[in-house]
């Protein structure tokens, strides 16, 4: 009851979404990240499935084997800032409700994954974390593009809006805009709970675009516009993996041993004399 089963992924109780795009030398920024998470301990591993995403990125070069469950996506075209697209591809493929969305150079510690996974359904809330910089250990704000949230609410709300995709920047604001005018609630996880920013080689081991925000503040003051005109509902374009992609690599760990919940279905019935729907 316990062994391998290869295509059942039901015991993944957190998939953490990271898209990527290098355009110089290598992607030491991903291999190196996903290293430093093969040293976590295994029963919490095993519970989480990494999700990773090429965004187009135009090198070549190996995938090595990593001892983790992930699911390696390479997007076929390169489309230039198409973190919106990248996102939803990932969120997509994920496994379980519980998702962390965020970038290459954010990394999370072993007992802020595990409190990830015995947290409750996040529901309407959206969580953001308290960062700390790696390379002089001082506090950072929280990062406006790494969540922790519910894979059904983000796919209720379509996802990030992809129109944004070509340009750089305010995906994510808007993307929380949308959410909090159908209800959702943005929150902070505790202080103790937090992510590290990452110090990467920027100039061989990255990428090289340009971050010029011009085009999506005007694409955002017409949005908010829209929304202001016609309703919540408005101010986003239902434009959803408007590109082909590969799957290039995938693993899957030893299922851990779960759990036998023979009353379940008891209390089960029992919670129904009790809750109003």
């Amino acid at each position: 009851m316990n062994g391998k089963r290869p295509l059942d992924m039901s015991h993944i109780k957190l998939t953490y979404i990271v898209p990527f795009y290098c355009n110089q030398s290598s992607i030491e920024p991903v291999v190196s990240l996903l290293r430093k998470y093969e040293t976590y301990p295994t029963d919490l591993t095993q519970q989480i499935e990494f999700v990773i995403v090429d965004d187009g990125s135009p090198i070549n070069y190996k995938i090595p084997h990593y001892a983790l469950n992930i699911t390696w996506l390479r997007i076929n075209e390169d489309i230039q800032w198409n973190q919106p697209g990248a996102r939803n591809l990932g969120v997509t493929y994920a496994k379980s409700d519980k998702i962390i969305m965020t970038d290459i150079d954010h990394e999370f510690p072993a007992h802020t994954l595990q409190y990830l996974i015995d947290f409750p359904h996040p529901g309407r809330r959206i969580y953001k974390f308290f960062r700390i910089d790696n390379e002089n250990q001082s506090p950072m704000r929280r990062h406006a593009n790494t969540f922790f949230l519910s894979r059904a609410r983000f796919m209720r709300h379509f996802g990030y809006d992809e129109e944004f995709a070509g340009n750089y920047g305010d995906e994510d604001y808007q993307m929380v805009r949308y959410h909090r005018y159908h209800g959702s609630k943005i929150c902070d996880l505790p202080v103790k709970y937090l992510c590290y920013k990452r110090v990467l080689d920027t100039e061989n081991s990255y990428h090289s675009l340009i971050r010029d925000r011009s085009n999506n503040i005007l694409l955002v003051k017409r949005k908010k516009r829209e929304m202001a005109l016609f309703g919540a509902e408005h101010g986003h374009s239902r434009l959803f993996l408007n590109f082909s992609w590969t799957i290039m690599y995938r693993n899957h760990i030893d299922v851990p041993v779960q759990p036998v919940r023979r009353y379940w279905r008891f209390f089960w019935r029992l919670r129904g004399l009790f809750v109003t729907w």
